[in-house]
């Protein structure tokens, strides 16, 4: 199933809250694990360490700092992948667009192409797999072993996978799997399919980040994104009006921003 498209349109998951380490959770365990990197929402904190945070079902608007709950998913893949996998995906990309945010560098390099597609696969596929239906699958016949929660906190942290004594898994190991699969094979498609990353500078106005990619836009700060197959160049005002209402129209629970002020939308 993971070599498998996604289907557009497909009803989300709903949320199992994760399951819980031990007290203290002493192997440092990550729990909150980001959807959108948390360096990357560094970038669009105020004065006040916090980002406009946009709820659109409950029509609220709130202000967060980059490390809430609210951009985060609740233990949903294994440890494995969230320190080895995915940190490298995420140290790889923030170090290849240093230049571009250090005013070096006008446009993406060849060299940094590849850091990009995986980042925003990454994102992409992050944002669809971050609930869990149930925190089990059933292995339907293999017999794992009987382990104390230290036992299994204790594999987890070194990176390895188990099965329980009453033939489940953690939902999380499969997901953790699922991911990587997914980001490795969209990467290639990204890769194959699209001709360039444009760096893309507003002019006036600051950009929004939605909680679902879809466009091929990666934001990096609020004046500053990456769009995919797109030539070098400056988006006027009116030009962010129009990426903002698109990044809002695909947002599914929330959108974020330094400042809601500072982020003009379309007229409907």
């Amino acid at each position: 199933m993971a070599s498998e498209p996604e289907v557009p349109g497909e009803p989300r998951r709903k949320r199992a809250r994760g399951e819980k380490t031990r007290r203290g959770n002493p192997n440092r365990l990550t729990v909150d694990q980001h959807v959108f990197p948390a360096k990357s929402i560094e970038r669009f904190v105020d004065t006040d360490g916090r980002v406009s945070v946009q709820f659109l079902q409950r029509n609220k608007s709130v202000r967060a700092k980059s490390d809430n709950s609210i951009f985060c998913a609740d233990r949903s893949w294994d440890q494995r992948v969230e320190r080895g996998f995915m940190k490298q995906i995420e140290d790889a990309f923030q170090e290849a667009v240093r230049p571009i945010l250090e005013a070096k560098a006008t446009s993406v390099s060849a060299e940094a192409r590849p850091t990009i597609d995986r980042m925003y696969s990454l994102w992409y596929w992050r944002a669809r797999y971050r609930d869990l239906e149930s925190q089990e699958i059933d292995l339907k016949g293999i017999v794992g072993s009987n382990l104390s929660l230290e036992q299994e906190e204790n594999l987890e942290s070194n990176g390895y996978m188990f099965a329980r004594a009453n033939g489940k898994m953690p939902a999380r190991q499969m997901n953790g799997v699922t991911l990587m699969i997914r980001t490795y094979r969209y990467a290639d498609y990204l890769t194959n399919t699209i001709s360039r990353w444009g760096v893309i500078r507003a002019r006036a106005g600051e950009f929004i980040v939605p909680d679902m990619p879809w466009h091929g836009v990666l934001p990096l700060t609020p004046q500053l994104a990456f769009i995919n197959s797109a030539p070098d160049g400056l988006f006027t005002e009116e030009s962010v009006a129009e990426f903002n209402s698109a990044m809002r129209a695909g947002s599914e629970n929330y959108f974020f921003a330094r400042d809601f002020r500072c982020s003009p939308f379309s007229l409907p």
